[in-house]
C-alpha cells in the first residue's frame, strides 16, 4: 500500500493529512501538487511556514500497538493520530521520491 503524507513545517499545525493510494503513479501525481505556504495570507498570519508532501510504501498492515502511537507531544507542540502515523511511515516505510 502507498501512503501520502501532507504536513507543515509548523509543528503546532494540526492539519497533517494521510492519504492511501493503490498505485505508485497516483501517489506521484498527488505529490507533484505540493508546496506553498501553510496559510493563504502568511503576512497577516505572521506565519511563513510551508506545506509539503511525502510518499511512502508500506508492506503489510500498520501496527497500531507500536510505541510511536503513544506519543501525545507537549502542550505547546501537541501530536495527533495523523502525526503519529506519519512518524510510523517514516520509520517503517520506504520513502518514494518524485
Amino acid at each position: 500500500m502507498y501512503y501520502g503524507v501532507e504536513k507543515s513545517t509548523d509543528m503546532r499545525d494540526k492539519r497533517t493529512v494521510i492519504k492511501k493510494f493503490s498505485s505508485k503513479t497516483a501517489l506521484l501525481k498527488w505529490m507533484k501538487n505540493s508546496g506553498g505556504f501553510t496559510y493563504d495570507d502568511p503576512e497577516s498570519a505572521r506565519n511563513y511556514h510551508r506545506t509539503f508532501r511525502e510518499g511512502y510504501e508500506l508492506k503489510g498492515r500498520v501496527n497500531k500497538k507500536d510505541k510511536i502511537f503513544n506519543n501525545r507531544g507537549t502542550p505547546t507542540y501537541p501530536r495527533n493520530d495523523n502525526d503519529n502515523l506519519a512518524s510510523y511511515l517514516y520509520v517503517y516505510g520506504v520513502e518514494i521520491k518524485e
